[in-house]
């Protein structure tokens, strides 16, 4: 199981943990929220991108796509 920079698994819960808290509800909470729901995991699903693609995954939803 690869691990984020704070120590926790990479799992589809943490992350959603992680941007409950930095982004609040918005489209990547809802991202994610869609995710843990088709996985068969749920919230312990891996997340297998590294971390630097996945934030940029969210922040890209979040905000929108750089330009």
């Amino acid at each position: 199981m690869q691990k984020i920079s704070t120590g926790d698994d990479s799992t589809l819960g943490n992350w959603r943990k992680l941007v409950a808290c930095a982004f609040g509800e918005g489209p990547a909470l809802s991202f994610l929220d869609q995710e843990i729901a088709r996985s068969p995991k749920k919230e312990n699903e891996e997340v297998v991108a590294s971390e630097e693609q996945f934030l940029f995954i969210l922040a890209s939803r979040q905000f929108g796509h750089p330009k």
